[in-house]
């Protein structure tokens, strides 16, 4: 399996500066996000049609369409997308990275002790490596004591630690080579399950761990209430989740992401756009890529679903340092929010926040078409990804060749050969 790499973007530093200080108004936020999307997300190409003589060959027509798209739009699957063929399609169709909900977790592998089960996580993960679909991991630990399996909750001293480093001894080896991402202990700030029985040292010794066992893997923080007020909180804890982070890089831990969940709420966040956009940019001082890593939404009007849902995507798509999103609910046979989260009603038609993701997935992809010039180049500007390139000579058969397109500092030069 292909392992995911973070490609960097180059963009217009004094661009991306003077836009992040305009004052944003509920009325001008989507044009701004917009702009930066131009630079961010998008390339110069050009096609040049050459014959076997490496010779220009003009008037040649040419179509390229982009079949899918380098930014990670991803989403989570529980066991139920095993054996259902609808669900599997409609994942194909709309996302390209998956996370499991729950069946990578500790409680899910581990009922009872030393009697780890990994088959169903690993059935998933066969689906998604047919399929080409990278996997994020949630996650190694899950730090609140209501999320510990019942035999582990009465664990302490020696007992505690012997299990969790069967934990990590198990779970992170077993996935090495597979997972591209892993949540290794989920929602510090909201619990301390580990660090009251073993002390705050455990923390940066989970990640300097689970490092050690796999070492390609990509290791995350991950915690709610940060792009969003949660239901049960009064303000967003932004600060103190950088600072948080800030703490356990100083005690060694190695990070390479931040996750925000971004489950939405009550607050009103469609009154003040850009308040989205500052508390990306408060996690952003990091300097380590972020990901949406748990959206959904669930108002009990769809509309408001739909608005909520294009703020958050439109907004972290248009942050430099947002590398993916990932949706949490995706179909409400299958929710733990309630039938109005995700974007897909129980019978599989599309809700009113799953036609305006199709129409962004559809804004934010590229098909272009015309002829090569005298010179054999036919140019455009399209989104990062992979592209079917169709070149039909004035005689002869159509001929198609995969390109793909990658952020850089220039206009990126593909070379077609005619035979």
């Amino acid at each position: 399996m292909t392992r995911y790499r973070s490609i960097p973007t180059f963009v217009s530093l004094s661009l991306i500066v003077a836009t992040m200080n305009v004052s944003t108004s509920a009325a001008d936020w989507k044009a701004e996000a917009d702009a930066r999307i131009e630079q961010l997300r998008k390339q110069d190409v050009r096609l040049h049609v050459v014959n076997g003589r490496d010779e220009p060959v003009p008037g040649v027509r040419i179509e390229a369409r982009q079949v899918r798209k380098a930014f990670p739009f991803g989403a989570a699957m529980s066991r139920a997308i095993l054996g259902n063929t609808q669900f599997q399609e409609f994942f194909k169709d709309h996302f390209n990275w998956a996370v499991f909900e729950n069946e990578s977790k500790w409680y899910a592998n581990e009922r009872s002790p030393e009697r780890v089960d990994y088959a169903t996580a690993d059935a998933m993960f066969a689906w998604c490596q047919a399929n080409g679909i990278p996997v994020r991991g949630h996650c190694v630990f899950w730090e609140p004591e209501k999320w510990q399996t019942k035999w582990v909750q009465p664990l302490t001293g020696d007992a505690l630690r012997e299990a969790v480093e069967r934990r990590l001894e198990s779970v992170v080896p077993h996935f090495r080579g597979k997972f591209v991402h892993w949540d290794v202990n989920n929602e510090m700030l909201h619990g301390d399950f580990f660090k009251a029985r073993l002390g705050e040292s455990i923390w940066p010794w989970m990640f300097q761990r689970t490092h050690e066992l796999d070492p390609d893997a990509r290791l995350f923080v991950n915690e709610f209430n940060i792009l969003s007020v949660d239901q049960n909180f009064e303000e967003v804890q932004t600060d103190e989740y950088v600072a948080h982070t800030r703490w356990l890089i100083d005690q060694g831990a190695p990070i390479h992401g931040v996750g925000i969940q971004g489950h939405i709420w009550a607050e009103d966040i469609l009154s003040r756009p850009h308040i989205l956009k500052e508390r990306l940019d408060k996690v952003a001082t990091l300097n380590l890529p972020i990901w949406i890593s748990e959206f959904d939404v669930a108002d009990d009007d769809e509309q408001s679903c739909a608005d909520k849902l294009e703020l958050v995507y439109r907004t972290a798509y248009s942050h430099p340092a947002v590398e993916g999103i990932v949706m949490w609910v995706v179909w409400a046979g299958n929710s733990w929010r309630g039938p109005n989260a995700g974007i897909a009603r129980r019978d599989w038609t599309l809700n009113e926040a799953g036609k305006r993701y199709e129409a962004l997935m559809r804004e934010w992809s590229t098909e272009a078409s015309g002829e090569s010039n005298t010179d054999g180049l036919f140019a455009f500007r399209c989104f990062h990804g992979d592209y079917e390139v169709t070149i039909t000579p004035r005689e002869g058969d159509p001929i198609s060749q995969s390109v793909q397109v990658t952020p850089g500092p220039q206009a990126q030069t593909l070379t077609i050969r005619l035979p």
